[in-house]
């Protein structure tokens, strides 16, 4: 497998664990011991791990949580570090993320999710040409 592939597989891991409620499978994504940060749509930055995981043991508890999906992942491999960048698609929201990762005894880790709202992400018949 590719490191891009690798790391495409363990930013679908975070979504999926994301998407599931798995609060097992979402802690198992992120880096130990590395410091890791996070910083929700609309929170602070929240800093070192029992604080991140507080925050997703909250948000993956929350019943009315929405449903979410990552599209059009694109991995950058960096050494041992990489990252992603994607679109969430939340209800009917649409948010940029980024989500930072750290190859930790040959598996990647997350040590770094942000999301923001950003606009619809672009289609085909929406792009625009640039004028010659």
């Amino acid at each position: 497998m590719s490191e891009h592939a690798a790391v495409l597989f363990a930013n679908d891991a975070f979504y999926l664990a994301f998407s599931s409620r798995d609060m097992t499978a979402m802690d198992e994504v992120w880096a130990q011991p590395e410091p890791v940060t996070c910083i929700h749509p609309g929170w602070s930055v929240i800093s070192g791990r029992d604080s991140v995981m507080q925050s997703w043991r909250a948000i993956l508890g929350n019943p009315n949580a929405p449903d979410i999906d990552c599209i059009s992942a694109e991995a950058h491999v960096l050494g041992d570090v990489a990252y992603v960048v994607c679109y969430e698609v939340v209800s009917s929201a649409t948010l940029a993320a980024t989500n930072v990762f750290a190859r930790h005894n040959g598996h990647w880790k997350m040590i770094h999710h942000q999301a923001g709202a950003a606009p619809p992400q672009p289609t085909a018949e929406k792009v625009v040409e640039p004028v010659q």
